[in-house]
Formats: structure tokens, sequence, C-alpha cells
């Protein structure tokens, strides 16, 4: 009985001080992230990842999303160390390996970034998804594109292309025809991802910081 009793006063202790398990945090922070209160996610994702009661998978999902919300928020750097301790935990984790890519990408570690796509690419026979791959092959383009080697990221959206209608592909060749100056094809591969996000019910809040840069670049296209 007094055994039960402490457990009583232990919960609504934690409920009082806003206190609850680690999966419980983690669809706080989600549905937060949700509703674009990306702060609030940070915060309540940095909460789960210190709670005690995670499986060793949880964990590494609470990493991985934790690094979502740096890399929307444009803290690359801290995005790639969270989706480090999530392989840490999990390292056949194909898409915090494709995001970490990414992520290192954007400040210029293209070499690191080419070895993670490759090793997500790896993993797509194990991916029970078909837009898994075109969204890994579009990642791996991007680095390209960062290169400079714009044949070379056209190649992958193309064959990231033939496996899905994957809007992310439309928006990366779009970004790519805007880096080469191309600005009329840029603009019909952005009005496909238009469409295609539209179709698909798919919401700009996906993209993160950068992206949404790029976005606006191609919006203001005559």
């Amino acid at each position: 009985m007094r055994s039960r009793m402490i457990a009583v006063v232990l919960a609504l202790t934690c409920a009082a001080l806003g206190l609850g398990g680690g999966v419980d945090l983690m669809n706080q922070a989600e549905a937060e992230a949700k509703a674009g209160n990306h702060d609030a996610a940070l915060r309540t994702y940095t909460e789960a990842v210190k709670a005690t009661d995670l499986s060793k998978a949880q964990l590494a999902h609470a990493y991985y999303k934790r690094g979502g919300v740096y890399g929307y928020l444009g803290e690359n750097i801290k995005g790639i160390a969270d989706y480090s301790k999530s392989l840490e935990l999990n390292p056949n984790f194909g898409y915090a390996l494709s995001l970490r890519g990414y992520l290192r990408g954007t400040i210029g570690q293209y070499d690191l970034a080419e070895k993670d796509q490759k090793a997500a690419l790896a993993l797509a026979p194990s991916m029970n998804s078909p837009t898994y791959q075109p969204w890994v092959l579009q990642h791996y383009a991007d680095i390209w594109r960062r290169r400079g080697q714009y044949d070379k990221a056209l190649d992958l959206c193309a064959q990231a292309l033939k496996l899905n209608e994957y809007p992310s592909v439309y928006f990366r060749r779009a970004w790519i025809y805007l880096d080469m100056n191309r600005p009329a094809d840029a603009k019909v591969a952005f009005k496909k991802f238009e469409a295609e996000m539209t179709r698909q019910g798919i919401p700009y809040s996906t993209l993160w910081l950068d992206e949404r840069g790029a976005v606006e670049r191609l919006g203001r296209l005559p």
C-alpha cells in the first residue's frame, strides 16, 4: 500500500511540474514542431533525450528528430552532432545518414557528405519505402550542385525521378538550374515541385532554412 501511495505522489508531482516520460515528451515535441513552434519543440526534445526510460531505438529517434529541428532552424553543426549521436545508437539508420550528409554539405564537408549519402543508398534494399531512394538521391545531387558539377547533380535527379515522382527532386532540379543561370528551366521544374507538393499534400514547413531561401528565390522568377 505504501509503495502504491509513493508512486501516486510521484506521478502527481511529475504532472504538476510538467514532467512526463520520454515517449510523452517526444510526442509533445513532435506536436510542437508540426504547429510551427520549433523553439518549444527543441526544448522538449532536449528534455526527451535526458529521459531515462527510453529504449536505445527510441533515444536514437529522439536525437534524429531534434537534429531535424536544428536543421530547420539553420543550426547545422548541432544538427550534425545529433545525427551522429543517433547513428552511434543505430548505425543502420539510413534517414539519419542522409540528413547528416545533407547538413555536412551545407558547411562544405563534401567528402564526408558523399560518404554518408553512399552509405544511405546502400541501405535502400532494406527500406520498405518507395520514396526512400529518390529522397536520398536528391540529397546526393545537392552535394554536386554545391561543388558546381551540375551535370552530375542533374543525372542523380533523373535517376530519382525514374523511381518516384518525389516532389523534392523537382525542387532540387530547379535549384540546380537556378545556380546554372537557366531561369526558364528552373521555373518549369519549380512549378512541377509546387504541383506535386499540392497533389501529395506535403507542407512547405518540412523544408529547412537554406531550402526555404531557395524556394523564395525560385518564387521570384519572372
